[in-house]
């Protein structure tokens, strides 16, 4: 049993190493949904199609009609011995034309992959949503990378904060909540930092998360990389969640690392008596 596990940890961790594959100069691609496997119910294909929707819309690629170009997730499951282990793969297929050939081949031009055991009690849902969070997380960070350069834009910088409505200078978030009598609710987030970005489109961006947000504290989103915070406010991971008293402007809760929604939004509700 420890072999097995073994081997799959370490085929995972083969997958995750740095891309082989170019993602320069794809800008249409044609979106598909597979889900097989009889424990895998197919309702997840419209979860995993909205968020392939919502990742290529980020990024400005085209998904309007058919295209020779499949940008696609496979769900399958398969054993490993007695291990029942799902497989999450994010590939692109199209056609391609060989040199020195006239006809086109079918390829697989990028592929990317997660998998977990399916064990009792396991929340299937969630797992799979943890897995297309971190396909299409690193996804975006190499066609970024390799296709915006310099105008890369960050989620966790100033348009999740004008989307949003967080101030964005803690100076200027404790002038305003000082005025309003609202506590701070910092968010610390930094670079390549998935969880991050996990945090943000999971839990922040949900509307019941937002009007309590709104409605009971001076929200504010800082890169801690930038800096312009106080820096006894700083912890070794991400994201950083402080809810700070806006009299005396120190932190009396704080929590490091990701939170699910219902995590969160019990954090909020309680507030100083936390």
């Amino acid at each position: 049993m420890r072999i097995l596990l073994f081997i799959l940890l370490t085929l995972s961790f083969s997958l995750h190493a740095e891309s082989m594959f170019s993602l320069e100069g794809i800008n249409k691609v044609y979106l598909v949904v597979e889900v097989g496997g009889k424990d895998l119910p197919k309702v997840y294909k419209t979860e995993i199609m909205e968020q392939l929707q919502e990742t290529t819309s980020e990024l400005n690629i085209d998904t309007g009609g058919f295209d020779q170009r499949s940008l696609a997730v496979l769900v399958s499951e398969s054993y490993i011995g007695s291990l029942k282990v799902v497989t999450v793969k994010l590939v692109i297929g199209e056609q391609v034309r060989r040199e020195g050939i006239s006809a086109k081949s079918f390829a697989l031009t990028y592929m990317d992959s997660e998998q977990f055991v399916l064990a009792k009690g396991i929340d299937l849902e969630e797992k799979i949503e943890d897995a297309m969070d971190t396909l299409l997380a690193r996804f975006s960070d190499q066609y970024e990378e390799e296709n915006l350069k310099s105008d890369k834009v960050s989620i966790n910088d100033e348009a999740f904060a004008k989307a949003m409505d967080y101030e964005t200078d803690y100076a200027v978030a404790l002038q305003r909540a000082k005025k309003e009598h609202k506590d701070i609710m910092m968010v610390l987030v930094a670079n390549f930092c998935p969880w991050c970005r996990k945090f943000e489109q999971r839990v922040l961006l949900k509307r019941e998360v937002n009007l309590l947000v709104q409605k009971n504290y001076i929200p504010l989103i800082i890169n801690k990389e930038k800096g312009g915070f106080p820096k006894e406010l700083d912890r070794s991971f991400t994201p950083i969640v402080h809810f700070i008293d806006y009299q005396s402007a120190k932190s009396y809760a704080t929590s490091v690392g990701y939170n699910n929604r219902e995590e969160f939004l019990y954090l909020l509700k309680k507030g100083k008596a936390q």
